[in-house]
């Protein structure tokens, strides 16, 4: 019996394994897609960069470095959001969101008033799971951008820095 308890727990763990693993692959995409962005929303809310860095679409990641999107972080300082909807077209989420931010700067005469906007942001599928585009701030919040030809142009001149 001894020698046959092993290999029936074995059998139990790979049918639970494989059982977990269908469960993952036929996961409602929309409530993946919400629940991604809530985390990178809850993250933004928590001031975590590093959770919103990685919760970017990998190229991005490979053109900007963690250093590089520290740097580059604004003013705006997130209080709270709301996902108002979203939809699915292919392997591109479009969550409708509405955010209350205001503007946090040593240099304000006075504080700025939060206030709420609404906007939709773009998720990309990739290998399975939703990843967030990056939305540029100001004009054209999604331009086409080769991201993975950027990192190799900053790899070749060596101006990627260590992450």
């Amino acid at each position: 019996m001894a020698d046959g308890l092993p290999g029936l727990l074995l059998v139990v763990m790979l049918l639970a394994g494989s059982a977990g693993a269908q469960v993952l692959a036929t996961r409602d995409p929309a409530l993946r897609l919400r629940e991604r962005c809530a985390q990178y929303w809850d993250a933004r809310v928590k001031g975590d960069l590093l959770a919103t860095y990685t919760l970017h679409e990998p190229a991005f990641r490979r053109a900007v470095t963690l250093t590089g999107f520290l740097q580059g972080r604004g003013v705006t300082q997130v209080l709270e959001y709301k996902i108002v909807g979203e939809r699915i077209e292919g392997d591109l989420g479009i969550v409708k969101l509405k955010v209350k931010s205001t503007v946090t700067h040593p240099k304000l005469v006075k504080p700025v008033e939060p206030s709420w906007y609404e906007f939709e942001e773009q998720w990309v599928r990739v290998d399975g799971e939703w990843y967030r585009k990056f939305r540029f701030p100001i004009g054209e919040p999604y331009p086409a951008m080769d991201w993975d030809e950027i990192a190799a142009r900053n790899q070749k001149a060596g101006s990627l820095p260590l992450r």
